[in-house]
């Protein structure tokens, strides 16, 4: 169970984390959240699809590093291999969350840097330091912090994306078979993508507004980024 702090320079002033990417510092997943101020990174380097969340029910974008769970074929002893790591990788082991605060009498959520203790990146020996000697805010964790406002707006304007997209009838589930050179079926299910047929049987005025709102461009990220599945299909024989 996460262990989650409210990050402050006082209780965590000698705190350090580890930065490197590898299987013991729990990078061994299978796909990552994704948002669509990163879609054009993304799409260069990984397939993109939609999952549902268990707990939500809501569909979310994710950039897909393996074909079976904890297997990520971008991430070796060496380090995490892809040209682009998403910003839900990135930004562990902190987190946004949000505490009420009185303002003017008026009750507001701010939101606020968490952290999770129980990470195995957090130390306090070896790392990036959080905090300065001082107290100030680390290059580090100035950085973490624009990362953490990235993926807080990017929640919001990929649920907009994806409702469009809803209601244009536009998703479908897919189940992608793949064999690989051992002769061991590998299947993917639970996933989603963009359905062409009805993106291509759209009217001029709704191709018109999904234009306008910059998803139509997105919807074609999408669609491109199905070209990584026979690179990532390659790693996986790689590694038989």
């Amino acid at each position: 169970m996460p262990n989650h702090q409210v990050l402050d320079n006082v209780t965590h002033k000698d705190l350090k984390i580890i930065t490197d990417m590898l299987p013991r510092l729990g990078d061994d997943v299978s796909y990552a959240n994704i948002f669509v101020s990163e879609f054009r990174q993304v799409q260069g380097v990984y397939p993109i699809f939609f999952r549902k969340n268990s707990e939500s029910g809501k569909f979310e974008a994710i950039a897909m590093f393996g074909f079976a769970e904890m297997e990520n074929l971008y991430l070796t002893e060496k380090g995490w291999q892809g040209d682009y790591v998403p910003l839900s990788i990135q930004r562990r082991p902190f987190l946004i969350g949000f505490q009420n605060t009185q303002v003017d009498g008026v009750l507001t959520q701010e939101p606020v840097v968490f952290v999770d203790m129980d990470s195995p990146r957090v130390s306090e020996e070896i790392g990036e330091p959080v905090f300065l000697e001082q107290g100030g805010q680390s290059d580090y964790l100035q950085h973490m912090t624009s990362v953490l406002k990235a993926v807080n707006e990017g929640h919001q304007l990929t649920d907009e994306f994806v409702a469009e997209l809803l209601s244009q009838d536009l998703i479908e589930s897919v189940s992608i078979k793949v064999t690989v050179k051992d002769g061991s079926n590998n299947e993917l299910t639970g996933i989603y993508t963009i359905n062409e047929e009805k993106v291509a049987a759209l009217s001029g005025e709704d191709l018109q507004n999904l234009h306008s709102k910059g998803y139509l461009q997105m919807i074609h990220m999408i669609e491109a980024s199905m070209a990584n599945l026979s690179p990532l299909i390659e790693k996986k024989n790689a590694t038989l």
